[in-house]
């Protein structure tokens, strides 16, 4: 059976940066399970999918766009250092993991350290990164009507 939009499909894979490094692997857990079309992890993903069958393996370059986004300046926020609340000092580059005051989390990495300011990055770790994946196309099941969340 081959992959067409809506698609369940089961994916062996591993995913690689242009300078060499692994960063994620279905080796470490179970294979990925997407709806094609649906899965806005790697929005780019679906479409590359589309024509395969199942024991087709390709390997697969995403854009920037098509893996985690670009990377966006407006998603850097400025502010004072003691809003936030915490004993660990903030250093250049440390991923933190926030709260707000009306509950909403959220993960960033701290920018710039300034004297009485923090700039936070609240892009993707990998925005702006093109990605390879080599691919293994375990199980394609047939569309469905039913929407289907995205899970690993």
């Amino acid at each position: 059976m081959k992959v067409e939009w809506g698609s369940l499909v089961w994916l062996e894979y591993e995913a690689f940066l242009d300078s060499g490094k692994q960063f994620d692997s279905s080796a470490t857990g179970r294979p990925l399970r997407m709806r094609v079309g649906e899965w806005e992890t790697l929005p780019g993903l679906g479409a590359k999918l589309v024509g395969l069958q199942e024991g087709d393996e390709r390997l697969v370059r995403l854009t920037p766009p098509e893996a985690f986004g670009d990377w966006n300046p407006d998603a850097i926020v400025t502010m004072r250092e003691s809003r936030l609340v915490g004993t660990v000092p903030l250093e250049d580059g440390m991923l933190l993991r926030i709260k707000t005051n009306t509950g909403l989390r959220a993960c960033c990495r701290v920018y710039r350290v300034m004297e009485d300011r923090v700039a936070l990055d609240f892009n993707h770790p990998l925005a702006g990164e093109p990605v390879t994946l080599f691919l293994r196309v375990l199980r394609v099941a047939p569309p469905t009507r039913r929407p289907i969340a995205a899970v690993r």
